[in-house]
């Protein structure tokens, strides 16, 4: 049977290079949706960033960014730097930026349990 918070769209913690910490935003189906794109020192600042996203995702900018002349990525951007973007390539710019309202719309839903500070750890299983 699967549980109500497994069909809710929610960000998890990962790890980044070396001891840093990233999030990710899963779907209601477990597939990612988007990636953070900043390393944080630990899981705090990270789950601190995720409710800044949350609180803020209005004042923030998406880019449709054509990846090597090939595939499509979505881009979002907060003042210069970004700070999240697509898991993967998309095959066409339509797609990228479906795929970008599917991540507004996931974050909507995660926010709730961002406040509450409700993230899962994934880092924790691979220690």
């Amino acid at each position: 049977m699967t549980s109500a918070r497994s069909r809710t769209p929610r960000f998890q913690l990962i790890g980044g290079p070396g001891d840093a910490t990233r999030w990710r935003l899963l779907g209601t189906n477990n597939a990612s949706l988007g990636l953070g794109t900043v390393d944080y020192r630990n899981g705090r600042e990270c789950v601190a960033a995720i409710q800044w996203l949350c609180a803020n995702l209005a004042q923030t900018r998406m880019e449709l960014v054509h990846d090597h002349g090939v595939d499509w990525r979505w881009v979002l951007r907060a003042g210069a730097g970004p700070i999240a973007a697509a898991s993967h390539a998309y095959g066409r710019r339509i797609e990228a930026k479906r795929g970008y309202e599917r991540f507004v719309v996931a974050t909507g839903k995660a926010a709730e349990l961002a406040a509450d500070g409700r993230i899962t750890d994934w880092r924790a299983k691979y220690r």
